[in-house]
C-alpha cells in the first residue's frame, strides 16, 4: 500500500481529507472509501489501512477499540465498557450491542468485569471479515515497540493524570510526572496482554490464564475477582433503538442507559419541537438549556420514552420568554458538573454502507488510575463517580430502503448533551451546511453551578437573551465538546454518491473520509 508522511493538520485539509484539528505527523494512506471519526488519531489511522487491506467497518471498528487501549487508556482501555450500534444494508439488520459495567464481585466500589474484548469478539462474528487475531496486531505493536503521546492524550494526562498510582510508571516520566505530547510511550505488558489475546482468543480473557492473572492483579490492587462472574459475563444484541424521524431510525449509543436515554430524548426534542433556522438565532442558547432540562427531569423520574408525542408533551409550549425550568437534584448528575476524560466514541461507514458507531468509557478518567501488575490494563470500576463520564455515537439508517444517511461522534463530558443534538438538527433540520453546524457557536447550562457556559464566539445578542432569561452567562474556558459528522445525502449504498463529512476544529482526533472517483 502507498504511504506518505505530512504534518496532520495539512493532510487533513487538502483534497478529500476532511479536517484540521492537530499538527502531529502521521503517515496516511492513499486509495481506499470510507469514513471514519475518531478520537485519537493513530487509532483513526489503524482503522483506515484495516479498510484498505480489505476490511470492512465492523473489522475496523475492532482495531480502533484495541489500538485505543493503547493510545488513550485515559478514556479507553481493555477495562472499557459500553455500547456499539451497527448498521448492515447487506443483511439488512440494525442493532445495537451492549456491553455495560458489571462488578466482577460483591466488593462495594470493587472494579468492573472486562467485557470490552469480549464485545469486540461478538461484533466481528456476526460482521467481521479479516481474521480476528491479525486486527489486534497493530496495537499489540503500538505497545511493544512505542508510540509518541498524542496531544488527545497529554490532555487528559494533564487534566487527569493526578489519578494515577505508581503501578502505571509507563505513563509517567522518571521524575513522577505525567507525560507531555510528543513523548515516546512504550507499553510492554499491555503489549504481551495483545500478544496473548490474539495467540490464544479473547476467551483467554475469561476462562484462560488472562483470567486467573487479572484476579490476581485485581487482589494485588486490593480488590477481589469471582473467576465465575468473568466467565458468565456476556455482550448482548438487541434491535437498535433511538428516535423515529424522517423516516429513519436514529440509534444512539452511549456508556450509560440512563445517558443513552438523555441523548435520545434531547433529540427527539430537537427534531420535532424545537425551532432551528439556517443560521443560529439569539435564543437557542436559552432553548437548548430548556431542552435539556426538560428532558433530564423526565429521564431522572425514569420517562425514557423518546416519542415525538412524548417530545410535544415536554416542549410543546415553549417560547423563549417562557419562565426558565429548573433542575430537579436527580437530573444534575446527568448533564452537569465538570467535563473530565474517562469515555470516548468513534464511527465508521465502508463503501457498502455498513456502520459501527461505538461510545466506550472507562467509568472515571482513566478508570481507577492503578495498572493491573503484568497485564498494563487499567482496571475500570465498576460504578461511574459522581461526574461520570460521556461520549456518544448516533447512526441514522432508513430500515426500508436500508440506507445510511448520517453518522456521528460527540465526546467531551456531560457537555456532549448540549452540542450533539443541536448540531444535527441545525444541519438536518435547519439546513444549515454540515460544516457550519459542527462550527457554529456552542452554549452548555450546568445545572450544579447554575452557570450557562457560553463559548467565546457566541454573540452578544444570544448572551443578552439568556441573561434575561435568568441565567448566569460565563465564558466557557474550553471548547464545549467535539462533534463529527458523517452524511450522505440519498443514503448509502447507492449508485450515484453526494457525500461529505464536517469535523470538528475542536477536538483532538481525526476525520477521514475520501468518495469513489
Amino acid at each position: 500500500m502507498f504511504r506518505k508522511s505530512v504534518p496532520l493538520a495539512l493532510a487533513m485539509c487538502a483534497g478529500l481529507l476532511s479536517g484540521c484539528a492537530s499538527e502531529e505527523v502521521v503517515q496516511v494512506t492513499e486509495g481506499f472509501f470510507g469514513a471514519i471519526a475518531v478520537d485519537e488519531p493513530r487509532a483513526a489511522l489503524v482503522a483506515q489501512d484495516v479498510l484498505v487491506e480489505g476490511g470492512n467497518a465492523a473489522d475496523a471498528a475492532v482495531s480502533t477499540f484495541f489500538t485505543l487501549a493503547v493510545t488513550l487508556p485515559s478514556s479507553a482501555g481493555l477495562g472499557a465498557s459500553g455500547k456499539c450500534v451497527v448498521f448492515d444494508p447487506q443483511s439488512r439488520r440494525f442493532e445495537q450491542l451492549s456491553f455495560l459495567p458489571r462488578p466482577v464481585s460483591d466488593q462495594p466500589d470493587g472494579v468492573a468485569v472486562p467485557i470490552g474484548p469480549r464485545a469486540m469478539f461478538a461484533l466481528h462474528a456476526r460482521y467481521g471479515r479479516l481474521p480476528f487475531g491479525q486486527l489486534i496486531g497493530d496495537a499489540e505493536q503500538l505497545a511493544r515497540f512505542g508510540d509518541i503521546v498524542s496531544r488527545r492524550l497529554a490532555e487528559d494526562l494533564a487534566r487527569d493524570g493526578a489519578v494515577l498510582g505508581g503501578g502505571a510508571s509507563e505513563l509517567l516520566a522518571p521524575s513522577g510526572a505525567v507525560l507531555g505530547a510528543g513523548a515516546p510511550l512504550v507499553q510492554l505488558d499491555l503489549a504481551g496482554t495483545l500478544s496473548r489475546l490474539r495467540i490464544a482468543g479473547v476467551g483467554d480473557l475469561y476462562t484462560g490464564q488472562l483470567a486467573k492473572r487479572y484476579a490476581q492483579g485485581a487482589q494485588a490492587l486490593g480488590y477481589t475477582a469471582d473467576l465465575a462472574r468473568m466467565r458468565q459475563e456476556v455482550p448482548f444484541w438487541s434491535a437498535a433503538a433511538g428516535v423515529e424521524f424522517d423516516n429513519h431510525l436514529w440509534a444512539v449509543a452511549a456508556g450509560r442507559v440512563e445517558d443513552e436515554a438523555l441523548l435520545a430524548k434531547t433529540l427527539s426534542i430537537a427534531f420535532h419541537e424545537a425551532d432551528w433556522s439556517p443560521a443560529p438565532s439569539d435564543a437557542d442558547p436559552v432553548m437548548i438549556a430548556e431542552m435539556q432540562v426538560r428532558a433530564a427531569n423526565a429521564v431522572a423520574a425514569g420517562n425514557m420514552d423518546a416519542s415525538d408525542d412524548e417530545a410535544e408533551r415536554l416542549f410543546g409550549g415553549f417560547r423563549p420568554d417562557t419562565p426558565r425550568s429548573r433542575a430537579v437534584p436527580a437530573a444534575v448528575s446527568l448533564f452537569g458538573g465538570r467535563s473530565h476524560s474517562g469515555a470516548t466514541s468513534f464511527s465508521i461507514t465502508d463503501k457498502r454502507g455498513l456502520s459501527v458507531g461505538c461510545a466506550l468509557t472507562m467509568n472515571s478518567a482513566f478508570g481507577t488510575g492503578k495498572v493491573l501488575p503484568e497485564m498494563g490494563m487499567l482496571a475500570a470500576p465498576a460504578r461511574p463517580g459522581g461526574e461520570a463520564p460521556l461520549a456518544a455515537a448516533v447512526i441514522a439508517g432508513n430500515n426500508k430502503a436500508w440506507q445510511v444517511h448520517m453518522t456521528a461522534m460527540a465526546t467531551g463530558g456531560r457537555q456532549v448533551v448540549s452540542a450533539l443534538a443541536p448540531v444535527i438538527a441545525r444541519h438536518y433540520v435547519g439546513k444549515q451546511a454540515a460544516t457550519a453546524a459542527v462550527a457554529a457557536p456552542r452554549s452548555h447550562y450546568d445545572p450544579a453551578s447554575d452557570v450557562l457556559l457560553a463559548e467565546q464566539s457566541l454573540s452578544q445578542g444570544a448572551a443578552n437573551v439568556a441573561a434575561a432569561a435568568g441565567y448566569q452567562v460565563r465564558t466557557a474556558d474550553q471548547p464545549i465538546a467535539a462533534v463529527r459528522l458523517f452524511r450522505c445525502n440519498g443514503g448509502l449504498p447507492r449508485s450515484e454518491l453526494d457525500c461529505g463529512v464536517a469535523d470538528d476544529p475542536r477536538g483532538r482526533g481525526l476525520m477521514l473520509y475520501e468518495a469513489v472517483k
